[in-house]
């Protein structure tokens, strides 16, 4: 079986604006303001665009990388699971007594 480098890069593109997205909320849980986890998750939303806006490059903070990477690969096991649970079911044959 051949290695196809286009299609794996097609599939695994959209991974690429998610790691970007998770990293760049991460960075701005890592600059709010707050001592406990809520006061800082907030202060990390309502900044979120500012962060965003200011500079679109992603952080290479050690902290921003990790929750980008935990991020899209939480979304990339979520659609695996969800292709592979789709193989279960017959297309175009009805279940029950239905026939």
């Amino acid at each position: 079986m051949k290695f196809d480098l286009k299609k794996f890069l097609i599939l695994n593109f959209p991974y690429v604006f998610i790691f970007w997205f998770f990293n760049r909320v991460g960075e701005g849980y890592r600059l709010a303001a707050g001592a406990d986890m809520i006061a800082k998750g907030m202060g990390a939303i309502s900044s979120l665009g500012e962060i965003i806006s200011h500079n679109p490059l992603p952080s290479f903070h050690p902290q921003d990388l990790l929750v980008g990477l935990i991020g899209a690969a939480c979304i990339r096991a979520a659609v695996y699971i969800k292709a592979k649970n789709a193989k279960k079911y017959r297309h175009g044959v009805e279940y029950g007594s239905a026939r």
